[in-house]
């Protein structure tokens, strides 16, 4: 399947959802770790408490926690495919950055943002990160409009 190519103005015209998505994927991707934390920490006192009803107590609460911690993880990759079938990529979820598939000169580059922005503004080589990124200064260079589909009338 080809990647999907996004304009400028499409990128900017999917914030709205993408905020609440991503949101979403922020508040789960720390609720995850912080899971993860807990996880840890049961399991250590699990193997402090070999018999008993310590034992059992933890072991229902390690169940419970595993449980707890796959449901976010299933939310969260929900999120990502809904990202993914409007044709963009996370790049990570702490932050919540977005790429956006695009052209520049007529080459695939990223087109990226992060929640607080206002807009889609930066871009950045397939090859680079975020942190990469570099300001759109001429908006000329890249795909502004949609593209034009060959066979339609």
């Amino acid at each position: 399947m080809e990647a999907k190519i996004i304009s400028i103005e499409e990128a900017n015209r999917m914030l709205p959802l993408m905020r609440g998505i991503v949101a979403d994927i922020m508040s789960k991707w720390k609720a995850i770790i912080e899971k993860r934390a807990e996880l840890e920490c049961l399991e250590k006192s699990a193997r402090d408490y070999e018999t008993g009803s310590a034992a059992a107590d933890n072991e229902n609460a390690l169940r419970d926690l595993k449980l707890e911690l796959n449901n976010l993880i299933d939310r969260i990759n929900s999120y990502i495919r809904e990202i993914e079938n409007l044709g963009c990529f996370v790049e990570e979820f702490k932050r919540g950055v977005v790429n956006f598939p695009s052209l520049c000169n007529g080459r695939k580059v990223f087109l990226c943002w992060q929640p607080g922005d206002l807009n889609v503004g930066y871009w950045h080589e397939l090859d680079e990160t975020f942190n990469d990124r570099l300001a759109i200064r001429d908006y000329s260079e890249f795909l502004c409009h949609p593209p034009v589909h060959e066979g339609r009338g």
